[in-house]
């Protein structure tokens, strides 16, 4: 078969022009350190880089995500428990006002105090986080969740929690609506709240008291209305008589499963009731406690009154401070949780890594090696190149 002089070059440039572009394709693995440039290089590995490329994008997402719940949890805390601060301080504070030395004055002074801690208290609730927003606020984050009105205290938010992804099928809330934190609170021991008549004429002087037979007791109300000094009638929800009793001050009184302890000397016909507890706003409480010790009272009877107006505030904030205890538990069982997943998320994400790694980076000895091999058969093609280009018949006449 002859060759031509054409075809024999044409051979011999198609040569040293494939050994280049090898050459220029491992000489851009060199400098960009990747071992797919394009998906021709390896389609399999590309669909799979890709695969991987894209959990990395929502695994960084969910870890952007983690980030910002830890922040809204730990300012949620943080405020929280500076509110059980502001209440276990108002409750020394009823305390220190239920003392028999204190005279109208004084707890005057200590009702000054209670609303400074009530601004307090408020001012908390209308915590607002590093980008402007309420977060006690639900969805309606863009306006103060609470607010004093004519009526008490109004919550201005909604329910609403907010959901972040934290992990492929892991989603968990950024806070609380401050209607389950401040307003969600059960009076009195929690169970029922013992109070007296507004018309009570006697200084008898009820506690809080407590369930003594869970089985016997149905949240129904009973009252106990006093016949003389020294006798009392046990009525129901409809007024009639369930029982009677002879009156001892100090003594226990039990109906329906509950123990009360009234002391003092009522009067006959005084009255006092117990009511299933009912939910309340905090600063309602703070708020009537205030009004109480701001009222002077002039004699036994206004005293003893406002006895068991404190001794009713003083329950209340028991079940106060206890309502926002586990609301700070749970916030940091959240908080706890968040961080188990971020560790879950940290070692996916290195996992992720190492995968794309092992398919896209190059292997520097291997890629060096070829490069130089690459560079040998380029220069021997030249040279090739040089022989052929000098053959001639002209030569050998």
């Amino acid at each position: 078969m002859r060759i031509s002089t054409s075809q024999m070059y044409t051979n011999s440039v198609n040569s040293m022009l494939n050994q280049q572009s090898k050459l220029a394709a491992t000489q851009q693995q060199l400098s960009t350190g990747k071992r797919i440039l394009t998906p021709s290089d390896d389609p399999v590995g590309a669909v799979r880089s890709l695969e991987l490329s894209r959990a990395q994008e929502q695994t960084e997402q969910y870890m952007r995500n983690s980030e910002l719940l830890d922040s809204r949890l730990r300012l949620e805390e943080s405020v929280v428990g500076s509110s059980i601060d502001v209440v276990q301080r108002i409750r020394e504070l009823t305390v220190q006002a239920n003392n028999d030395s204190q005279s109208n004055e004084s707890r005057l002074s200590i009702a000054s105090e209670l609303r400074q801690q009530l601004d307090n208290l408020l001012a908390y609730a209308n915590t607002k986080d590093s980008s402007g927003h309420f977060i006690f606020a639900g969805y309606q984050e863009g306006s103060a969740p609470f607010s004093k009105t004519a009526n008490g205290y109004s919550y201005n938010g909604d329910d609403g929690q907010r959901q972040l992804q934290i992990g492929p099928s892991r989603r968990m809330a950024d806070g609380d609506p401050g209607s389950d934190v401040y307003m969600g609170i059960l009076n009195g021991n929690g169970q029922f709240i013992a109070s007296a008549a507004d018309g009570n004429t006697g200084t008898g002087i009820i506690n809080a008291g407590s369930v003594a037979n869970v089985q016997a007791f149905n949240y129904d109300t009973v009252s106990v209305r006093f016949n003389s000094e020294t006798q009392y009638d046990i009525l129901d929800s409809g007024g009639a008589v369930i029982d009677s009793g002879d009156y001892l001050s100090g003594g226990d009184i039990q109906v329906a499963g509950m123990s009360v302890n009234i002391k003092g000397t009522p009067a006959a016909g005084d009255e006092f009731t117990l009511a299933p507890s009912k939910r309340q706003d905090l600063f309602s409480m703070v708020e009537a406690l205030a009004l109480s010790l701001e009222t002077p009272r002039k004699n036994p009877t206004e005293r003893a009154d406002q006895h068991n107006e404190i001794n009713t505030a003083l329950s209340s904030f028991d079940r106060a401070i206890d309502h926002l205890i586990q609301k700070q538990s749970s916030i940091g069982a959240r908080m706890e949780s968040l961080q188990r997943q971020i560790d879950i998320n940290s070692g996916a994400s290195l996992q992720i890594s190492e995968n794309l790694s092992l398919i896209n980076d190059l292997d520097y000895a291997e890629a060096i090696s070829r490069f130089s091999q690459q560079q040998a058969a380029l220069q021997a093609a030249q040279q090739a190149f040089a022989k052929t280009q000098g053959l001639s018949l002209f030569n050998y006449i």
